[in-house]
């Protein structure tokens, strides 16, 4: 490969990016995408939908982004399966009746 040649792929790499970033951007857009469907689909009435972006799920491998709450005690732990429990008795709640099997013809 030529130093010309060299150049343009770096070029094209500096436009359309290759490698590990861009799949985790590709990724991240489509985790942001199906939360942005599901808050919008069971959203309570009368609060404001919160809107993702694909940078709110990209990886921050550089510690560049703002500290995040951190888990860090039992009963931090503890609440957080509370509410995991919490909402999944409100799911079994939506659900009517189960779906019935079709008669076999």
């Amino acid at each position: 490969m030529t130093g010309y040649e060299l150049a343009e792929w770096e070029a094209y790499d500096r436009i359309d990016p290759i490698g590990t970033w861009r799949d985790d951007f590709r990724g991240a857009k489509l985790e942001s995408l199906i939360l942005n469907i599901v808050n919008q689909l069971y959203a309570e009435k009368g609060k404001k939908l919160v809107v993702t972006t694909a940078l709110d799920f990209m990886p921050d491998f550089t510690g560049d982004k703002a500290e995040e709450k951190k888990i860090s005690t039992p009963e931090d732990i503890l609440s957080l399966f509370r509410g995991i429990a919490a909402s999944q008795k409100k799911k079994k709640e939506i659900v009517s009746k189960p779906p019935t099997k079709r008669q076999k013809q």
